[in-house]
């Protein structure tokens, strides 16, 4: 049988190929926020200085994942997510404020990323076109995020699926494990890494994907390198 890792089985369900989510504002609430670390930054070809960067998932909760047939899932809403700089708030225009006052928009969490799980939002899904080896397929993307009226937040719906919060200054190897490969990578791949507290905990533990089931995710367009889709 040999050790040919191709010829392993999948340990992972099969993706269904999910239908383009509608253009325009859905009702969300913030599932996941997960801490990347510092990354190498650049804007049209041209290096940057290094920044933080985080990832947030929102959980749509009025569209939802159909299975091979076709049929709609009502236990499995759609999630969305995007990557961008942590700049500080005093930053007006960056993408990161706008993100976190729309979430936050009374300032209640006193700028913490972190508590924002679980906040309902409204999130402006947009269509974008791939590109490179991803020319021609169109994309679910974030296109803003606006804040909800108080007297509105309560009707939407809590979360279906358990919160995910992962931060590198106190990181849980259970919680990383349980992350899909590809956002396990970019963390190790932070510019920090080496001889952090994240390595250190990883060389004492093996590292094995978690068994618990994940919601499917929106694929990404890993093409953008050089458009300013998510960057400030």
């Amino acid at each position: 049988m040999g050790l040919n890792a191709k010829k392993a089985p999948s340990s992972g369900a099969k993706r269904v190929e999910q239908p383009l989510i509608e253009v325009g504002g859905c009702p969300a609430r913030v599932v996941q926020i997960i801490d990347l670390g510092l990354q190498p930054q650049s804007f049209q070809g041209e290096e940057k200085a290094p920044c933080r960067e985080l990832s947030i998932t929102y959980e749509l909760v009025d569209e939802f994942c159909v299975d091979e047939k076709g049929v709609i899932q009502e236990d499995k809403p759609r999630w969305l997510s995007e990557r961008l700089p942590l700049k500080n708030l005093k930053a007006e225009k960056a993408k990161s404020t706008l993100r976190y006052n729309a979430i936050d928009p009374t300032g209640k969490f006193d700028g913490d990323f972190a508590e924002l799980i679980g906040q309902p939002c409204v999130v402006n899904v947009v269509h974008n076109l791939g590109k490179g080896k991803n020319a021609g397929k169109v994309y679910n993307n974030v296109g803003s995020v606006s804040s909800v009226r108080p007297k509105d937040a309560d009707k939407i719906p809590a979360l279906v699926n358990e919160p995910t919060v992962f931060l590198l200054d106190e990181p849980d190897v259970e919680v990383f494990n349980s992350l899909p490969e590809f956002l396990r990578d970019i963390i190790k791949s932070n510019l920090e890494f080496n001889g952090s507290a994240l390595q250190r905990a990883l060389e004492g533990k093996a590292e094995i994907s978690s068994a618990k089931e994940r919601p499917q995710e929106e694929p990404e367009d890993d093409s953008s390198d050089d458009d300013d889709n998510w960057r400030d």
